[in-house]
């Protein structure tokens, strides 16, 4: 199985999504999966023009000579994508935005009906089955992540493919420091990560199960607010700026 895993992260393989993914890709790697993995921070992609030049023009390319013209091929190539963002304003970052807008050329304009809606047909050597979304937040509850699960739903029904599986991690800021001090409340979660990546590659989804596990809470609502108020308190102090209330 072929995957391309691609990482919206500003942060790269230093941001707390990477922490999940990371583990998912060993998974999917030990159970026999060549991975491309991309970092769209380091890729030039402009935004898109909404010309569709790239259907009519330019069948299948982007008249914008940047990065994406190297990125489409693998794109089409996987048998699945793996997107990992963290949640920025309960969507995806900017840099993943930017990718998947520039993804129109390796679908062509034609649509067909498909379990009553329609769906856009992708070009001849597209190989792609399916996607499996990745993200972390800051915030405590799952229901942050619903619009960005929404979004993948619809990427992936609109572009006659499946939603293989979704990996959310709420409360990740936390992490690094569980790492150090409580390493047992995390290992469990990355473990979970990495059976998702073999599940993925053994039975093309993951199971509701493993999903499960990596989103477990491991702090309570009150703990959480109280330590995050106590870590805004500590920087406005160190910034010399006042408090505000809340």
């Amino acid at each position: 199985m072929k995957l391309l895993a691609v990482n919206g992260s500003p942060r790269r393989d230093k941001g707390n999504t990477h922490r999940i993914l990371a583990p998912f890709l060993e998974g999917a790697k030990e159970a026999g999966a060549e991975i491309d993995l991309i970092y769209l921070q380091d890729k030039k992609i402009r935004p898109c023009l909404g010309c569709f030049n790239c259907w009519f023009q330019t069948p299948g390319e982007c008249i914008q000579k940047d990065d994406m013209a190297q990125l489409l091929p693998l794109l089409r190539e996987a048998e699945y994508g793996i997107f990992a963002t963290p949640l920025y304003v309960f969507s995806m970052t900017a840099q993943m935005k930017a990718f998947f807008d520039r993804s129109i050329p390796n679908y062509e304009p034609y649509i067909k009906i498909k379990n009553n809606r329609c769906v856009h047909l992708p070009r001849g050597d597209h190989k792609t089955k399916g996607m499996v979304l990745i993200s972390s937040c800051g915030f405590q509850e799952l229901f942050n992540f619903d619009p960005l699960v929404e979004n993948f739903r619809v990427l992936t029904e609109v572009g006659d493919l499946e939603l293989a599986g979704t990996l959310l991690r709420p409360h990740a800021e936390i992490f690094p420091l569980f790492e150090g001090l409580a390493p047992d409340k995390v290992k469990p979660i990355y473990e979970a990560a990495r059976n998702a990546g073999k599940e993925l590659v053994e039975k093309g989804r993951v199971s509701k199960e493993l999903a499960d596990k990596v989103a477990e809470e491991i702090v309570p609502l009150e703990g959480f607010c109280e330590a995050a108020n106590n870590y805004f308190d500590q920087a406005m102090e160190q910034a010399g700026i006042e408090k505000s209330g809340g």
